[in-house]
């Protein structure tokens, strides 16, 4: 509407003017030494708007021809990204299908005149590690930590290989070389779980904890079970007795109360011999109802001569339990007491509860004991059967 309004105003205005200027043509005169130019007015607009289309024109031309020039110049450095692009599209498609040694080549010649020559190196040295090359992966790395902002990527894939190649001093030694800001990063605080978890440190876990649980590395059911990891894990690397004593009283009494920390604690005990606090801290944690089974596979390791008052005092707290795993307690104690009998009994309800591969073999070698040639090869057979565990 507007646009319409101002032409009908154009068109007026030169309804008016245009009469005027053909009676009134004036003249214009122009002197340049010895020579004058004498014209109209309007012959002169004319020739102005003449001349002003023609230097439009001339630099148009001028651009084109700029434009031209440029675009040949950079023919080749053009080819050169188109060829890098095809390469870097083929290499991120090898990724996605696994084809690792493609995947190098391919990563490798886009990163030349690539728009992003790092990704390329990086995409090109996790292939190279998948093929289990290191020199080739550690120089592609290296050519990688040349670009600028690339601190960050090259570390955290250098220490992530590191781990997965088992070389875990090296990968803690690159590890605490990265500066306090990156080791608080979430794929940081990651790695460094999963190293110290290989490695035992569960003292450097246990300081790595808040940070896991505040950046929600860990599912809320991981979150919770940390505690008790971190706990059993020490447990079970302690190297002496008196560590391992330490460090069960350290415990507070909620933690005390957990069945994997007994079991690991138990463990220990076992492993430095000192049998009879084992079997009374395992007598008091079991269940007064229904036994847990995994305490009840330690009872038997930390019997030696009470194995035969064990199965009485388990007789009279679970007489109205009938449980496989306690029938196989049982059957155990009662083989170190070397009554062959009375374990084959017992196994034999173990097997009728529950029947396992591993019970069919545990009896067999019952038989094996007692004589029973032909029982013990029909309790072998068994081990074919795919239905059984």
């Amino acid at each position: 509407m507007i646009r319409l309004l101002i032409y009908t105003l154009i068109i007026l205005a030169g309804a008016f003017v245009g009469p005027k200027l053909v009676e009134n043509k004036g003249y214009v005169l122009i002197a340049v030494g010895d020579y004058t130019i004498e014209t109209t007015v309007i012959a002169s607009v004319l020739m102005l708007l003449l001349a002003f289309a023609l230097l439009q024109l001339l630099e148009w031309l001028l651009l084109k021809i700029a434009k031209t020039a440029g675009f040949t110049w950079r023919l080749p450095s053009r080819w050169r990204q188109r060829s890098s692009r095809r390469f870097t599209l083929q290499g991120a498609l090898a990724l996605a299908e696994e084809d690792w040694s493609l995947a190098q080549k391919a990563m490798s010649k886009g990163a030349g005149a690539g728009e992003l020559p790092l990704v390329n190196f990086l995409a090109a040295a996790r292939a190279a590690h998948h093929q289990g090359d290191r020199e080739q992966a550690e120089a592609l790395l290296d050519k990688a930590a040349e670009f600028d902002n690339s601190e960050a990527a090259v570390s955290i894939a250098r220490i992530r290989y590191r781990i997965q190649d088992g070389e875990f001093a090296s990968a803690r030694q690159s590890l605490e070389g990265l500066s306090a800001s990156l080791r608080s990063r979430p794929t940081v605080l990651k790695l460094a779980h999963e190293l110290y978890q290989k490695q035992n440190d569960w003292d450097a876990i246990a300081r790595i904890a808040p940070a896991l649980v505040k950046h929600k590395l860990l599912s809320e059911t991981e979150a919770a079970q940390l505690p008790v990891d971190i706990e059993s894990g020490a447990l079970n690397a302690c190297t002496d007795l008196e560590p391992l004593q330490q460090r069960w009283a350290s415990l507070p009494k909620k933690l005390k109360k957990q069945d994997q920390l007994v079991l690991s604690y138990v463990n220990g005990l076992i492993r430095f011999r000192q049998p009879t606090e084992a079997r009374k801290l395992l007598m008091e944690q079991l269940d007064k109802k229904q036994p847990q089974p995994q305490l009840l596979a330690l009872l038997p390791l930390c019997s030696e001569d009470a194995s035969e008052s064990l199965i009485q005092v388990l007789k009279r707290q679970y007489s109205n339990v009938e449980d496989a795993d306690l029938f196989d307690c049982y059957a155990n104690l009662s083989r170190q007491s070397r009554q062959y009998r009375e374990a084959k009994r017992w196994q034999r309800k173990a097997i009728d509860l529950a029947p396992t591969k591993y019970r069919y073999s545990q009896l067999a070698e019952l038989q094996e004991q007692l004589g029973e040639q032909h029982g013990a090869l029909d309790s072998y057979r068994h081990l074919l059967d795919p239905s059984l565990s």
